[in-house]
């Protein structure tokens, strides 16, 4: 009996076997999502045991005698009403090993895969292309063989597209394809050089005049051959490319408005349609098999000839597309950063207890934060080692530093222009963005160094307007595109940049010092983001001689850092709907004592401290009144500036929202100076309910007192 489900294969007659996996990209980046009737031939090979939901298992892979590390565990996605077992690899040995195996079908993925994020289908490998890797019992639980089966002596052949016009009846006639090796002033062209590329066996779409005419098989592989006597007539030098192919007639002919806005979206690279839906002025161009399906699915009435007849699976199975949303539980968390502050410390570094917590929560809340302090306090190594200790370095492009510069007044040095020729330049932004979109499952991290050397505003505008366009698609988070299509002049262009957008794994980070040489934030930038402050400094500190053990970065994927709430209605549920209302009500207290002042905060706002406090809860990292304190100092302070007396009476309300009742307001109002003495004010700060945002207000009035003017920044 053979069971089949998805990309999965069970075979009763095969001794030992667990499942037969078909190859797809799930495979080079983290495993497999097993499905649910495959659980019962895993179980009897771990000798009957199931893993319960929430839980996993250690197994051990072998290969060519050699041991590999993986897991089994059975994800807990009851939000979703189910549970999902998945088998995940523990390093990128085994990833590499898996790419050196299956060269065929990573190639083909890869040039298939969509770069926008908002797509979720995946590219599946054609039968006829097909590789695999089974799994066989042992002995002992826990421990499989693998067997992998790659495709070397599978051929798939490769669809081309030819424009013909007026050479369609001379061509047709010989049975030929042919162009020059260059034109005018001895240049090629790629769509000439593409004849270089056809091999024996390859099919051949034939197009002139709006229709598809004829499709063709390439009898023998493309030679360098001189111009044919049937266009000894035309212009082109007489040495060139020839292929030597047998047509065959399309009929009906096949009109190109049929389908070519469908060809258009696989975003084939080099293909023959541009962004307005017609053909591309050239000659030869590539196609794929899903390009032919598209066009064959458009013709019912053609008789096609059976060697242009491929079945790609339509395989929506969105279990193998989301293999990195699933993987870190909630308990583990915690355990994650453990290993984070552990590998910053071994570095040689230290920063102020419960930072990287904070750093964490406030990246979970929204992908950007500020990092504000004085000159010489590790912010920008913090990003960095924060980044590498998940994997992301700046090497394999997942950690990027960007200097701002004083005079950036526009966009265009984060995001691009067109030149005059009407050639987009990527700004380094975008490049990144290209980047990230090629790889949802990694996270990426850009570091905007000294970003307030320029005023914000005036360069990050669009960013800010466009990471507000946050919305759901299926479970992915999509924004509207940063660049429109419509504002590419160039085809090569819009197929690499059009429509690009901000993926889900992109982290913005930006650092500041705040002096005369800097710009201060507007409330736009300062709603958008959590501002974290460490100024406090304490220089007698060591790296360990000679740590115990070497750690090494261990990659993180993105469900780790994502999002998982947009707006409070993706939130707002019957266990959470308490703290979400409690904190409410604290804001609301807080609103009136802001808005004489015209600080006080909205929805948004509002949205980003709940959300805060929600993950630090889940997570069990900090207490509600910890949480709620580091909030009030990173999303309500930031807001609070200026020299008059309402100034003072706000941050004085503030400090009793902060201390509590035992603060009476009317008794250091008339005397000041009680609030900077310095047995007092420990007094104080011991016994507040929020000591942090305490010790800012403090710092603020006395700069209120001292100066006549305050700011967060300035204190």
């Amino acid at each position: 009996m053979i069971t089949q489900i998805r990309s999965w294969i069970h075979d009763n007659s095969i001794p030992n076997l667990i499942g037969r996996k078909k190859v797809d990209w799930s495979i080079f980046e983290y495993g497999s999502t097993i499905p649910n009737d495959f659980k019962v031939y895993f179980s009897q090979a771990n000798d009957g045991e199931e893993i319960k939901k929430g839980s996993g298992r250690q197994v051990t892979l072998i290969y060519d005698d050699k041991h590999y590390s993986a897991s089994l565990r059975n994800v807990d996605q009851s939000s979703a009403g189910r549970e999902t077992l998945q088998l995940r690899f523990h390093s990128n040995e085994i990833k590499e090993l898996m790419v050196s195996v299956f060269k065929s079908s990573y190639k083909y993925i890869l040039e298939r895969k969509p770069t926008d994020p908002g797509k979720k289908k995946q590219v599946n490998v054609p039968d006829e292309l097909a590789e695999y890797i089974e799994f066989y019992s042992t002995d002992s639980p826990f421990i499989y063989e693998m067997k992998l089966i790659p495709g070397h002596d599978l051929k798939t052949p490769s669809i081309w597209w030819v424009n013909q016009g007026s050479t369609l009846n001379e061509e047709l006639k010989e049975g030929i394809l042919w162009a020059p090796l260059s034109g005018k002033g001895g240049r090629s062209q790629y769509h000439w050089d593409t004849m270089d590329e056809v091999r024996k066996g390859d099919i051949i779409l034939h197009y002139a005049n709006g229709l598809l005419h004829y499709v063709s098989r390439a009898i023998e592989d493309s030679i360098n051959a001189k111009k044919p006597r049937s266009m000894s007539e035309s212009v082109w030098d007489e040495q060139g490319r020839l292929i030597r192919a047998e047509y065959f007639p399309i009929e009906p002919n096949i009109p190109l408005n049929s389908f070519s806005q469908e060809i258009l979206e696989l975003n084939i690279a080099q293909g023959p349609i541009h962004s307005g839906g017609g053909v591309k002025q050239g000659y030869l161009f590539r196609l794929s098999i899903e390009g032919l399906n598209i066009i064959q699915s458009h013709s019912p009435d053609v008789t096609w000839p059976e060697f242009t007849r491929f079945e790609v699976e339509n395989n929506e199975d969105l279990d193998e597309v989301e293999p990195m949303q699933t993987i870190i539980g909630d308990g583990e968390v915690a355990v994650v950063l453990s290993k984070i502050k552990a590998y910053i410390q071994q570095q040689g570094f230290y920063y102020p207890p419960h930072l990287i917590e904070n750093f964490y929560l406030s990246l979970k809340t929204k992908p950007f934060v500020i990092l504000a302090g004085v000159s010489g306090t590790g912010k920008t190594k913090l990003i960095k080692l924060f980044a590498e200790s998940m994997g992301a370095t700046s090497q394999n492009g997942q950690f990027t530093l960007i200097p701002v510069r004083p005079d950036w007044s526009d966009p265009s040095d984060l995001i691009g222009y067109s030149d005059l020729s009407g050639k987009f330049r990527p700004g380094r932004l975008v490049e990144v963005l290209l980047e990230a979109s090629r790889n949802p499952g990694k996270p990426y991290f850009i570091c905007l160094d000294e970003m307030n050397l320029a005023r914000v505003e005036h360069y990050f505008s669009d960013i800010l307007s466009i990471l507000e366009t946050q919305e759901w698609q299926d479970d992915r988070i999509i924004t509207d595109p940063i660049i429109h299509d419509k504002s590419l002049v160039q085809n090569e262009d819009r197929v690499v940049y059009g429509n690009l957008s901000i993926p889900e794994n992109l982290y913005l980070i930006g650092t500041v010092n705040m002096d005369e040489t800097t710009h201060p934030f507007s409330k736009k930038v300062l709603d958008r983001a959590n501002t974290i402050e460490f100024n406090d400094i304490y220089l007698p500190q060591f790296p360990e001689e000679d740590p115990e053990a070497k750690l090494s970065p261990e990659p993180v994927p993105n469900q780790f850092l994502r999002s998982d709430y947009l707006r409070l209605v993706d939130a707002f549920h019957a266990d959470t709907k308490a703290l979400i209302t409690k904190t409410t009500e604290a804001l609301v207290r807080i609103n009136n004592i802001l808005e004489e002042n015209h600080a006080h905060v909205g929805f948004r706002t509002r949205d980003a401290v709940c959300f805060y406090m929600l993950y630090s809860q889940r997570y069990k990292l900090f207490s509600e009144d910890e949480a709620f304190d580091r909030q009030l100092l990173q999303k309500i302070l930031p807001r609070i500036q200026g020299s008059s007396a309402s100034i003072r009476r706000a941050l004085l309300n503030l400090m009793k929202v902060c201390v509590g009742s035992s603060f009476v307001i009317k008794d250091y109002s008339e005397n000041m100076e009680l609030l900077f003495e310095e047995r007092k004010f420990n007094e104080l700060i011991n016994q507040a309910k929020y000591p942090q945002s305490a010790k800012k207000i403090a710092s603020m009035l006395r700069r209120l007192e001292e100066d006549g003017f305050t700011s967060y920044w300035l204190s």
